[in-house]
């Protein structure tokens, strides 16, 4: 049977890419510093929604079948609008704490960027402020996202989970004032505290002493210039994206309810938790709810994606990546017997260099010349050795061959010899024999 959705399989196909590129990038030391636990929260929980995303985009392809009934009462996709269908919309608690950690993740980041560029130092003052901080970062990072996505979820939630055609199975929840300001808004707060509070400030010091702060982070070897503004780019365009989805999340929810009802406060208790069944809805049913919802779908589910691209475009292909994914490679080649070789590692990035070995070299010896003064001559000594004269050779071999070079009293003795008594060769003795003169010839006859 056919997909449903147009486009498949690109969705499936980014998300998993992405999830991949994900876990890359959390293999790098930089991302694990503990400054950077935005970062980590971030990456981790992008890796989770693209994940679950993509084996929903897959199984649920062609169909709405209700099945698998463990995985979805964990609850999967993304937030998904089904207004129009029974006023409710796929939401689910693992997508949930994703959608209130991507801005949260933003506010920690922008707030540890301030804290930096104030201090001018990675570490905190002292041990009670960096347990403070640790509190704060946690607790808007994990213990927020989990209630929202547990207790406070548990209130509006209408169905034990519901699954629609293309996009999988999740929990719904029925569209009222009290979800928009109890889910719904942290899409909208913590971009807006960055955007109003900390870039206001980071900016601020980076105008009033903008020398100080190259230094320090030029000087500082945790955390770089160009580390810095990576994160500061990553939280800009996660604020670009975030704040855009939660501020169109809420206006299509509410011009999409109240095209079709009024908009209640909360519907009631007993209302919400009367029907436990799971629902199902086919792509067709999806796109006679109206304009509002696969325009809201399909802007959300790909927002994922393409931050965890950025993610990757600023912080997986570094040096410092690059070396690390080369590791890992040959650490897992290494367990089936593999070994790369030196040229190959020399792709490291510089990080490491091979040993270098070099053939043996000829000795390089001097000669004396008369006429053209000392000059460098590469001739093989051994060569030279077993061309010595035997006079040389019977004084070397009494001496013994364990010493390289001569004693130095034989030295002075053969400096004090007369130059007539010396064993080296004269000049003459160079020559060619047919061409040096006989004196000894008798005369020739007239």
């Amino acid at each position: 049977m056919a997909a449903a959705d147009p486009t498949y399989p690109l969705l499936p196909i980014a998300t998993l890419l992405s999830a991949v590129m994900l876990v890359l990038v959390l293999l790098t030391s930089f991302i694990r510093q503990r400054w950077n636990l935005g970062v980590t929260f971030l990456c981790f929980w992008l890796i989770v929604e693209s994940v679950t995303g993509g084996a929903n985009y897959i199984i649920w392809s062609d169909n709405a079948d209700v099945k698998l009934w463990v995985y979805c009462d964990i609850g999967m996709p993304i937030l998904t609008p089904c207004i129009g269908v029974t006023d409710q919309f796929l939401v689910s608690r693992a997508q949930i704490i994703g959608f209130v950690v991507k801005p949260m993740a933003t506010l920690i980041i922008t707030r540890r960027l301030y804290l930096v560029a104030s201090l001018k130092s990675v570490e905190l003052p002292n041990e009670t402020t960096r347990r403070r901080n640790l509190l704060i970062e946690w607790t808007l990072g994990l213990v927020i996202p989990i209630l929202v996505a547990g207790p406070i979820y548990y209130t509006i939630q209408v169905s034990r989970f519901q699954v629609v055609e293309v996009f999988g199975c999740g929990n719904a929840s029925a569209v009222s004032v009290f979800v928009l300001v109890a889910i719904e808004s942290w899409g909208i707060i913590p971009p807006v505290i960055s955007l109003a509070v900390y870039y206001p400030r980071v900016a601020r010091i980076f105008y009033l002493h903008s020398r100080d702060i190259n230094h320090f982070l030029r000087s500082n070897g945790s955390v770089s210039r160009t580390n810095y503004l990576r994160i500061l780019a990553l939280a800009s365009l996660d604020i670009l994206l975030t704040l855009p989805i939660g501020i169109v999340n809420v206006v299509l929810n509410v011009t999409s309810d109240e095209s079709q009802t009024s908009l209640r406060f909360y519907p009631g208790w007993a209302r919400v938790h009367s029907n436990w069944e799971p629902l199902s809805y086919s792509y067709a049913e999806l796109q006679a709810t109206g304009v509002s919802a696969l325009p809201l779908g399909y802007f959300t589910y790909w927002t994922s994606p393409v931050l965890a691209f950025t993610i990757f475009g600023l912080f997986g292909m570094t040096a410092e990546a690059r070396a690390t994914y080369w590791g890992v490679i040959c650490t897992v080649g290494g367990w089936f017997g593999w070994k790369p070789s030196p040229r190959a590692g020399n792709l490291n990035a510089g990080v490491s260099l091979g040993t270098i070995e070099f053939g043996a070299q000829p000795q390089e010896t001097m000669t004396l010349d008369a006429e053209m003064g000392s000059h460098p001559s590469f001739i093989d000594t051994n060569i030279a050795q077993s061309n010595r004269l035997p006079a040389e050779r019977d004084v070397e071999d009494a001496t013994g061959s364990a010493s390289s070079e001569p004693n130095l009293n034989e030295r002075e003795m053969n400096l004090e010899q007369p130059n007539e008594l010396r064993t080296v060769p004269s000049e003459e003795d160079h020559r060619p024999k047919s061409v040096t003169a006989d004196t000894t010839a008798a005369p020739v006859e007239a």
